[in-house]
């Protein structure tokens, strides 16, 4: 780990495994020194002191001189010559911002692309030729996300049971994504642009009656969604004790309305995307941030709010009974054992911090600040106060999510923040702030807990979406192309990856 002073901060330098042997063209013929040949070092030490006549030219001299004499060892002629492996020519010293959170690859396993230094590809005429480039020619790009397209436009039949199809990896998976709006839009988009017709195009999608994809979300009324969960179920209208005091008839005009969850339903509610071809499952939970304060209370009137408002309370109230239905409908009970889970936060918790420093602005200048980004709000570093608060719920969020799906076999990605369009909500130096920490709280956490180590891993999928801020449907949510079928791609990718390491093998229905 050495410190980059260009970026302040670390960046690993990616170290050699213990059986590493350097190819053929990097050894170099070293000639061991003799007696006489350290003598002569002497001389010219001697030499050295003579003509700079201090004790400073005495002493460099000397440091420069090796002072033991050995003899060379005997050439043995039953030494076996060292053997030499030939490695593939991959980059084993990318230098994008990925700090030590990127795993060593190991020779014998496949390059990853998203790890490769290389662009982004867009294509608005071919939906599926969008994804990240390598510039190196012996890492060829994933295509995954195309391919599969492909091949659900086919006229083929389903495939059997047979691990010889392209995507048997694919079959009876499920992949859990915890995080906010963006992942409810990748959801969205990786469903609905596997689904646009052959000859589509970003401006003229084309989707048939009879997709291959279907997706829809879980509203409150759904048999599948779980019943409304309320902090006092013995009286639903009583706020938590932490809801500001003067504000409980709020807590309770609003308490039916979030229990009904029937406005901007499809924004908030749990989404899900399946692949009826080869029964996978992509479910998503919208977070609101790792610990909205007072309850939730910021977000109260925000329409499509319904609690609870912490990041693990929502794992355990709704993500997991909706699994739970999810899998007695499809009599299917792996899918409560996700294959991979991403999680993220971010850009609520900055949200949050940004409405604090509005109303403190607002109280120094004694009037309603209505445009936040001239007075600086939400561009200014984040104190050491909010850092250690932001890390220590992250570390619970992973640790819970960890034990609530503790498949040892399923890797758990934190989903690195992209570049949004300017907005005082998510400061561009916060964001990079908040993303770098995750990084390292990562790694922390994978020299801390052993069980941890083989399972956490970053989706580079923000950091390759830089330069992409014209590809947006508003300041912060990307379109399909190229940046929702980068997801898809990165996100097939780390599946695959997963099960082909699993041996494709499922965990215990039981």
């Amino acid at each position: 780990m050495h410190r980059d002073q260009g970026r302040n901060t670390y960046v690993s330098i990616e170290s050699q495994s213990e059986d590493y042997e350097p190819r053929p063209a990097e050894l170099e013929t070293q000639t061991p020194q003799t007696c006489s040949s350290r003598m002569t070092h002497f001389f010219q030490a001697a030499l050295w002191c003579l003509a700079g006549g201090t004790l400073v030219g005495f002493a460099v001299s000397v440091l420069w001189w090796e002072p033991v004499c050995q003899p060379p060892p005997a050439k043995s002629s039953t030494v076996a010559p060292p053997q030499q492996h030939s490695l593939p020519m991959h980059n084993y010293t990318r230098s994008r911002v990925y700090s030590s959170t990127r795993p060593l690859r190991q020779p014998q396993e496949e390059c990853n692309p998203f790890l490769e230094k290389g662009f982004l590809h867009y294509n608005p005429a071919d939906p599926g030729d969008n994804t990240w480039r390598p510039y190196s020619p012996d890492c060829k790009p994933s295509n995954l996300f195309e391919r599969l397209k492909l091949d659900l436009h086919s006229k083929q039949e389903s495939f059997g049971e047979s691990a010889q199809d392209e995507f048997a990896w694919l079959r009876n998976r499920t992949v859990v994504l915890i995080g906010d709006s963006i992942d409810r839009w990748h959801n969205v988009d990786f469903c609905n642009v596997l689904s646009w017709e052959p000859g589509s195009t970003e401006k003229e999608p084309l989707i048939s009656a009879n997709r291959p994809t279907r997706t829809y979300y879980v509203g409150a009324d759904s048999p599948l969604s779980p019943p409304p969960w309320h902090f006092h179920p013995e009286d639903p209208l009583k706020p938590p004790e932490d809801w500001p005091t003067h504000e409980h008839e709020l807590f309770a005009f609003q308490t039916p309305i979030w229990d009904a969850g029937k406005i901007n339903a499809n924004t908030t509610r749990p989404r899900v995307c399946e692949i009826p071809k080869y029964g996978f499952k992509l479910v998503s939970l919208f977070n609101w941030g790792l610990d909205p304060k007072e309850g939730g209370r910021l977000y109260a009137n925000i329409s499509g709010y319904f609690p609870p408002a912490e990041y693990t309370s929502r794992i355990e109230h709704i993500l997991k009974p909706i699994l739970g239905s999810l899998a007695a409908e499809s009599n299917n009970t792996l899918v409560t054992k996700p294959d991979l889970i991403e999680m993220s936060s971010g850009f609520w918790d900055l949200r949050q911090w940004a409405e604090e420093d509005q109303k403190i602005a607002e109280a120094r200048v004694g009037r309603k600040i209505e445009y936040p980004s001239e007075y600086g709000i939400g561009f200014s570093d984040l104190d050491q106060e909010r850092l250690a608060w932001w890390t220590e719920r992250q570390k619970r969020a992973i640790r819970f999510v960890s034990a609530a799906f503790p498949q040892p076999q399923t890797p758990i990605l934190w989903r690195s923040l992209h570049h949004t369009q300017p907005h005082h909500w998510v400061g561009f130096d916060r964001v990079n702030q908040i993303d770098q920490l995750a990084r390292y709280n990562i790694e922390r956490l994978k020299r801390e807990d052993s069980s941890l180590e083989p399972r956490l891993r970053i989706d580079e999928w923000g950091a390759l979406m830089l330069g992409q801020e014209h590809h947006f449907r508003d300041v912060m949510h990307v379109r399909e192309l190229p940046g929702g079928v980068l997801w898809g791609d990165v996100m097939l990718w780390e599946l695959r990856r997963a099960v082909k390491k699993r041996g494709f093998t499922y965990y215990d229905s039981a």
